[in-house]
């Protein structure tokens, strides 16, 4: 018997990159059971979608107010019937083979995955973690695999682990690492198979770069919550990454470069830097 999969996906005030995003599943090699679209209250109208919402006989639903990603995610999971969930955000699309890679390797009794992904509007660049098993030296560097349009999972195991709605960001690391720790048959597909859209005007990036220092706590949720899976090294350095990601588009640069070494320290912040001068000297492709 074939294994069904649940699409869930969340989107808010982007109509016109959901019509995209569910193009990309109308175009899958394998089509799911269900599609289910959680609107987290938007602002703006939905109209020009609907009629392909109908049209692939997707459950669209809107929120009342809005509750944040993570709980529609959790919303979502309540609703699916398929034994597998598969997540995707409004702003990014699948490539036609992803369902099909993600499915393979729950029938040979995979219990999570995730995969690699291209760089929308520049598909030359990819973003390919080698691993084919989800591993401890790849997750305290960050997420080195991909966000949740690239993560999917068994829906019992979703419902005994749901997202954790306490978190403002890094929800994607916080399941990794705790599907890690519990021993999940956790598998990674080392292929870009879906177009992941950075920096969106009112994207993380975006909103990163007009927080003041004072408010970077609600960002360090994560790291935080996992700071023994980390340790010393790791939380210094991903702590440092956070408070001085997108340095150059801030105000106030000494101010934050005060606050990394105050929480980090001297040497995590210097190494910031170093690191910095490397990718641009190397040409490094960019990364999650």
């Amino acid at each position: 018997m074939s294994i069904k999969v649940s699409v869930v996906i969340t989107t808010f005030n982007r109509p016109e990159y959901l019509k995209e995003a569910l193009l990309g599943i109308k175009a899958q090699t394998i089509q799911p059971a269900e599609i289910i679209i959680i609107d987290d209250n938007s602002s703006c109208s939905y109209d020009e979608v609907l009629p392909l919402v109908e049209e692939m006989a997707a459950n669209y639903i809107r929120q009342p107010e809005s509750c944040g990603a993570n709980k529609a995610r959790n919303i979502g999971v309540s609703l699916a019937k398929g034994e597998v969930v598969a997540f995707l955000d409004d702003d990014d699309i699948w490539l036609p083979n992803y369902l099909e890679k993600h499915l393979a390797m729950y029938s040979i009794g995979t219990q999570a995955v995730v995969c690699g992904f291209k760089q929308m509007g520049k598909e030359t660049v990819e973003v390919i973690n080698s691993d084919v098993e989800v591993t401890k030296s790849s997750l305290v560097r960050g997420n080195t695999y991909c966000g949740m349009s690239g993560f999917s999972a068994q829906r019992t195991l979703l419902k005994d682990h749901p997202f954790d709605e306490s978190l403002n960001n890094g929800q994607d690391w916080d399941i990794y690492v705790r599907f890690f720790e519990l021993k999940v048959n956790f598998k990674n597909i080392p292929e870009a198979i879906f177009l992941y859209r950075f920096q969106n005007e009112d994207g993380i990036g975006a909103k990163v770069r007009k927080m003041k220092p004072s408010e970077i706590d609600k960002r360090l949720g994560s790291a935080i919550k996992h700071r023994d899976f980390l340790g010393n090294y790791w939380f210094n350095k991903r702590v440092s990454e956070q408070l001085l990601f997108s340095l150059k588009h801030k105000n106030e640069k000494l101010a934050w470069i005060k606050k990394s070494v105050q929480m980090a320290g001297a040497v995590a912040t210097i190494m910031f830097f170093v690191n910095l001068f490397k990718r641009k000297v190397l040409k490094k492709p960019m990364s999650i």
